[in-house]
Protein backbone atom coordinates (compact mmCIF):
# COMPACT_ATOMS: atom_id res chain seq x y z
CA UNK A 1 0.00 0.00 0.00
CA UNK A 2 1.38 3.29 -1.18
CA UNK A 3 1.72 5.62 2.71
CA UNK A 4 -0.82 8.30 1.74
CA UNK A 5 -2.98 6.10 1.93
CA UNK A 6 -3.35 5.62 5.48
CA UNK A 7 -1.83 9.22 6.38
CA UNK A 8 -5.12 10.80 8.28
CA UNK A 9 -5.40 14.34 9.63
CA UNK A 10 -3.93 16.72 6.85
CA UNK A 11 -6.19 19.50 6.13
CA UNK A 12 -6.06 20.13 2.67
CA UNK A 13 -6.08 17.75 -0.37
CA UNK A 14 -6.86 17.98 -4.10
CA UNK A 15 -7.56 15.10 -6.48
CA UNK A 16 -6.44 15.31 -9.87
CA UNK A 17 -7.88 13.17 -12.58
CA UNK A 18 -6.19 12.74 -16.34
CA UNK A 19 -6.98 11.03 -19.06
CA UNK A 20 -4.57 10.83 -21.92
CA UNK A 21 -4.51 12.46 -25.15
CA UNK A 22 -1.91 10.86 -26.87
CA UNK A 23 -1.38 7.44 -28.70
CA UNK A 24 1.73 6.22 -26.78
CA UNK A 25 1.46 7.92 -22.89
CA UNK A 26 3.73 5.57 -21.59
CA UNK A 27 6.60 8.07 -21.16
CA UNK A 28 4.31 10.56 -19.58
CA UNK A 29 2.42 7.94 -17.22
CA UNK A 30 6.46 7.04 -15.80
CA UNK A 31 6.86 10.23 -15.28
CA UNK A 32 4.10 10.77 -13.03
CA UNK A 33 5.24 7.49 -11.20
CA UNK A 34 8.64 9.27 -10.92
CA UNK A 35 7.20 12.64 -9.95
CA UNK A 36 5.67 11.47 -6.78
CA UNK A 37 7.85 9.24 -5.89
CA UNK A 38 10.20 12.84 -5.37
CA UNK A 39 8.01 14.95 -4.13
CA UNK A 40 8.55 14.29 0.09
CA UNK A 41 6.49 17.53 1.61
CA UNK A 42 3.06 15.96 0.51
CA UNK A 43 1.43 13.13 0.56
CA UNK A 44 0.32 11.15 -2.72
CA UNK A 45 -1.41 8.31 -3.89
CA UNK A 46 -1.13 7.63 -7.79
CA UNK A 47 -3.71 5.37 -9.36
CA UNK A 48 -4.74 3.62 -12.58
CA UNK A 49 -7.35 2.78 -14.83
CA UNK A 50 -7.25 -0.66 -16.12
CA UNK A 51 -5.93 0.59 -19.83
CA UNK A 52 -3.89 3.13 -18.43
CA UNK A 53 -2.34 0.16 -16.38
CA UNK A 54 -1.52 -2.09 -19.32
CA UNK A 55 -0.02 0.26 -20.75
CA UNK A 56 2.48 1.27 -18.07
CA UNK A 57 2.95 -2.54 -17.20
CA UNK A 58 1.94 -4.92 -19.55
CA UNK A 59 2.73 -8.25 -17.33
CA UNK A 60 -0.09 -8.17 -15.34
CA UNK A 61 -3.28 -6.72 -14.35
CA UNK A 62 -5.63 -7.03 -11.15
CA UNK A 63 -8.20 -9.58 -11.95
CA UNK A 64 -10.82 -7.20 -10.98
CA UNK A 65 -9.90 -4.38 -12.02
CA UNK A 66 -12.55 -2.58 -14.73
CA UNK A 67 -13.77 0.72 -15.72
CA UNK A 68 -16.61 2.33 -14.22
CA UNK A 69 -19.53 2.26 -15.92
CA UNK A 70 -22.67 4.39 -15.67
CA UNK A 71 -25.21 3.22 -13.17
CA UNK A 72 -29.12 3.91 -13.40
CA UNK A 73 -31.59 3.28 -10.42
CA UNK A 74 -35.13 3.87 -9.59
CA UNK A 75 -36.76 7.55 -9.55
CA UNK A 76 -34.62 8.77 -12.58
CA UNK A 77 -31.51 8.49 -10.12
CA UNK A 78 -28.25 7.65 -12.39
CA UNK A 79 -24.40 7.82 -11.24
CA UNK A 80 -22.25 8.70 -14.05
CA UNK A 81 -18.82 7.22 -15.82
CA UNK A 82 -16.35 9.96 -15.99
CA UNK A 83 -13.73 6.93 -16.03
CA UNK A 84 -9.95 9.01 -16.54
CA UNK A 85 -6.41 7.08 -16.99
CA UNK A 86 -4.60 8.27 -13.78
CA UNK A 87 -5.69 9.60 -10.60
CA UNK A 88 -3.44 11.16 -8.04
CA UNK A 89 -4.64 12.54 -4.39
CA UNK A 90 -2.15 14.92 -2.68
CA UNK A 91 -2.81 15.94 0.97
CA UNK A 92 -0.83 18.14 3.37
CA UNK A 93 -1.20 20.55 6.02
CA UNK A 94 0.51 23.58 3.66
CA UNK A 95 -1.61 25.00 0.92
CA UNK A 96 1.36 26.19 -0.52
CA UNK A 97 2.78 23.05 -0.87
CA UNK A 98 0.03 21.58 -2.43
CA UNK A 99 -0.79 24.30 -4.60
CA UNK A 100 3.41 23.70 -5.71
CA UNK A 101 2.44 20.25 -6.25
CA UNK A 102 -0.48 20.73 -8.71
CA UNK A 103 1.50 23.38 -10.83
CA UNK A 104 3.85 20.58 -11.33
CA UNK A 105 1.56 17.84 -12.61
CA UNK A 106 -0.29 20.69 -14.92
CA UNK A 107 3.21 21.32 -16.37
CA UNK A 108 4.42 18.06 -16.54
CA UNK A 109 1.00 16.74 -17.97
CA UNK A 110 0.79 19.67 -20.49
CA UNK A 111 0.26 18.25 -24.27
CA UNK A 112 0.01 14.72 -23.00
CA UNK A 113 -2.67 14.46 -21.11
CA UNK A 114 -5.86 16.08 -20.64
CA UNK A 115 -6.89 17.18 -16.99
CA UNK A 116 -10.59 16.25 -16.47
CA UNK A 117 -10.74 17.06 -12.76
CA UNK A 118 -8.87 19.37 -10.62
CA UNK A 119 -10.69 19.54 -7.31
CA UNK A 120 -9.27 20.33 -3.68
CA UNK A 121 -10.80 19.29 -0.85
CA UNK A 122 -10.72 20.18 2.72
CA UNK A 123 -11.35 18.86 6.60
CA UNK A 124 -14.56 20.48 7.75
CA UNK A 125 -14.58 20.88 11.58
CA UNK A 126 -13.98 17.97 13.07
CA UNK A 127 -14.11 15.33 10.00
CA UNK A 128 -17.73 16.14 9.03
CA UNK A 129 -19.04 16.38 5.87
CA UNK A 130 -20.87 19.68 5.23
CA UNK A 131 -24.24 18.42 5.86
CA UNK A 132 -22.66 18.83 8.90
CA UNK A 133 -22.62 14.72 9.74
CA UNK A 134 -19.15 13.14 11.16
CA UNK A 135 -18.13 11.36 7.24
CA UNK A 136 -16.19 7.74 7.69
CA UNK A 137 -17.82 6.39 11.31
CA UNK A 138 -18.32 3.57 10.14
CA UNK A 139 -14.39 3.23 8.61
CA UNK A 140 -12.94 -0.21 9.86
CA UNK A 141 -10.17 0.50 12.27
CA UNK A 142 -6.60 -0.48 12.62
CA UNK A 143 -5.51 -3.70 11.06
CA UNK A 144 -9.21 -3.88 9.64
CA UNK A 145 -7.98 -1.07 7.32
CA UNK A 146 -6.05 -3.35 5.30
CA UNK A 147 -8.21 -6.18 5.47
CA UNK A 148 -10.80 -4.12 3.85
CA UNK A 149 -8.23 -1.99 1.63
CA UNK A 150 -5.96 -3.92 0.13
CA UNK A 151 -5.86 -6.79 -2.41
CA UNK A 152 -4.94 -9.98 -0.88
CA UNK A 153 -1.88 -12.14 -0.77
CA UNK A 154 -2.51 -14.74 -3.64
CA UNK A 155 -4.33 -12.28 -6.17
CA UNK A 156 -2.40 -9.77 -8.94
CA UNK A 157 -1.78 -6.52 -7.42
CA UNK A 158 -1.80 -7.81 -4.10
CA UNK A 159 -0.76 -4.82 -1.43
CA UNK A 160 -2.46 -2.43 -3.33
CA UNK A 161 -6.13 -1.43 -3.61
CA UNK A 162 -8.94 -1.11 -5.82
CA UNK A 163 -9.78 2.67 -5.81
CA UNK A 164 -13.10 4.31 -6.51
CA UNK A 165 -13.55 8.20 -6.73
CA UNK A 166 -16.94 9.66 -7.19
CA UNK A 167 -17.58 13.68 -6.75
CA UNK A 168 -21.09 14.47 -5.20
CA UNK A 169 -22.30 17.67 -5.60
CA UNK A 170 -24.58 19.10 -2.40
CA UNK A 171 -27.93 20.63 -2.47
CA UNK A 172 -27.24 22.35 1.17
CA UNK A 173 -30.24 24.86 1.22
CA UNK A 174 -32.76 21.89 0.32
CA UNK A 175 -31.02 19.73 2.90
CA UNK A 176 -30.77 22.48 6.03
CA UNK A 177 -34.82 23.09 5.86
CA UNK A 178 -35.08 19.87 6.85
CA UNK A 179 -35.06 19.25 10.80
CA UNK A 180 -32.80 17.53 12.49
CA UNK A 181 -34.72 14.93 13.34
CA UNK A 182 -35.29 14.13 9.53
CA UNK A 183 -31.72 15.26 8.77
CA UNK A 184 -30.85 12.07 11.28
CA UNK A 185 -33.25 9.93 9.71
CA UNK A 186 -31.87 10.22 5.99
CA UNK A 187 -28.48 9.96 7.39
CA UNK A 188 -28.94 7.28 9.77
CA UNK A 189 -26.54 8.92 12.59
CA UNK A 190 -27.65 11.58 14.95
CA UNK A 191 -25.90 14.79 14.23
CA UNK A 192 -23.95 15.84 16.87
CA UNK A 193 -21.87 12.73 18.42
CA UNK A 194 -22.09 10.27 15.29
CA UNK A 195 -24.05 7.35 17.20
CA UNK A 196 -25.95 4.77 14.58
CA UNK A 197 -29.97 5.01 15.08
CA UNK A 198 -31.26 1.30 16.32
CA UNK A 199 -34.41 -1.08 15.85
CA UNK A 200 -37.02 0.69 14.08
CA UNK A 201 -35.80 4.29 14.60
CA UNK A 202 -33.44 3.27 11.56
CA UNK A 203 -35.19 3.33 8.18
CA UNK A 204 -34.35 1.22 5.44
CA UNK A 205 -33.46 4.09 3.06
CA UNK A 206 -31.41 5.98 5.49
CA UNK A 207 -27.76 6.45 4.17
CA UNK A 208 -26.06 3.75 6.38
CA UNK A 209 -28.62 1.10 6.17
CA UNK A 210 -28.01 1.31 2.20
CA UNK A 211 -24.08 1.13 2.69
CA UNK A 212 -23.91 -0.60 5.90
CA UNK A 213 -24.09 -4.44 3.96
CA UNK A 214 -23.22 -7.63 4.31
CA UNK A 215 -23.71 -10.51 1.37
CA UNK A 216 -23.49 -13.75 2.42
CA UNK A 217 -22.60 -12.66 5.71
CA UNK A 218 -19.35 -10.59 4.62
CA UNK A 219 -19.53 -7.37 5.59
CA UNK A 220 -18.97 -5.35 2.63
CA UNK A 221 -16.40 -2.33 4.63
CA UNK A 222 -14.49 -0.44 2.78
CA UNK A 223 -11.74 2.22 3.79
CA UNK A 224 -12.88 5.86 2.92
CA UNK A 225 -10.67 8.96 2.73
CA UNK A 226 -13.31 11.70 1.66
CA UNK A 227 -13.03 15.12 1.45
CA UNK A 228 -15.72 18.06 1.48
CA UNK A 229 -14.77 20.69 -1.05
CA UNK A 230 -17.04 24.44 -1.66
CA UNK A 231 -16.46 27.28 -3.85
CA UNK A 232 -18.80 29.75 -5.79
CA UNK A 233 -20.51 27.04 -7.75
CA UNK A 234 -21.19 24.10 -5.86
CA UNK A 235 -20.44 22.51 -2.69
CA UNK A 236 -20.09 18.51 -1.76
CA UNK A 237 -17.90 15.54 -1.28
CA UNK A 238 -15.23 14.04 -3.17
CA UNK A 239 -15.77 10.53 -2.10
CA UNK A 240 -12.68 8.19 -2.46
CA UNK A 241 -12.64 4.62 -1.16
CA UNK A 242 -9.83 2.13 -1.23
CA UNK A 243 -11.11 -1.83 -1.12
CA UNK A 244 -9.78 -5.44 -1.30
CA UNK A 245 -12.33 -6.02 -3.90
CA UNK A 246 -14.35 -3.52 -6.68
CA UNK A 247 -17.61 -5.85 -5.35
CA UNK A 248 -17.69 -4.11 -1.87
CA UNK A 249 -18.01 -0.47 -3.94
CA UNK A 250 -20.62 -2.12 -6.35
CA UNK A 251 -23.18 -3.46 -3.82
CA UNK A 252 -23.19 -0.08 -2.10
CA UNK A 253 -23.78 1.64 -5.36
CA UNK A 254 -26.48 -0.49 -6.10
CA UNK A 255 -28.35 -0.39 -2.86
CA UNK A 256 -28.01 3.50 -2.81
CA UNK A 257 -29.92 3.23 -6.28
CA UNK A 258 -32.62 1.02 -5.25
CA UNK A 259 -31.91 -1.64 -7.50
CA UNK A 260 -31.14 -4.83 -4.64
CA UNK A 261 -34.43 -6.87 -3.87
CA UNK A 262 -36.71 -4.13 -5.28
CA UNK A 263 -35.67 -1.49 -2.67
CA UNK A 264 -35.97 2.31 -2.46
CA UNK A 265 -33.48 4.38 -3.32
CA UNK A 266 -31.26 6.16 -0.26
CA UNK A 267 -32.52 9.09 0.75
CA UNK A 268 -29.62 10.77 0.53
CA UNK A 269 -29.64 11.23 -3.48
CA UNK A 270 -32.81 13.50 -2.63
CA UNK A 271 -30.22 16.11 -1.53
CA UNK A 272 -27.16 15.10 -3.08
CA UNK A 273 -25.95 14.24 -6.62
CA UNK A 274 -22.98 12.43 -8.12
CA UNK A 275 -21.30 13.93 -11.20
CA UNK A 276 -18.38 11.44 -11.72
CA UNK A 277 -17.66 8.11 -11.17
CA UNK A 278 -14.28 5.88 -11.91
CA UNK A 279 -12.91 2.94 -10.89
CA UNK A 280 -8.69 2.63 -10.88
CA UNK A 281 -5.90 0.65 -9.10
CA UNK A 282 -3.34 2.47 -6.33
CA UNK A 283 -0.40 -0.21 -6.56
CA UNK A 284 1.49 -0.69 -3.19
CA UNK A 285 4.64 0.86 -3.08
CA UNK A 286 7.01 -1.95 -4.08
CA UNK A 287 5.13 -2.24 -7.24
CA UNK A 288 5.57 1.33 -8.11
CA UNK A 289 9.70 1.34 -7.80
CA UNK A 290 9.01 -1.74 -10.36
CA UNK A 291 7.99 0.61 -12.40
CA UNK A 292 10.88 2.72 -12.08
Amino acid sequence: MQKGTLKEGNKHCVFIELKSITSNPIATFTQLVKNTQEIHNVEIVIAFSKAAWNTINPDWTPEKLKDFETLTGKKGYSMPSTQADIMLWAHTNSKSDLFDFTESIKSLSEGTMEVLMNQEGFIYKDSRDLTGFVDGTGNPKEEKIIDAACIPQGEKGSGGSYVFTQKWNHNLKKFNQESIHTQEKIIGRTKVDSIELEGDAMPKDSHVSKTDLKISGEAMKIYRRSYPFANQHENGLYFLAFACDPIRIDVQLESMLGNLENETPDRLMEFSTPVSGAYYFAPSFEDLNKLL
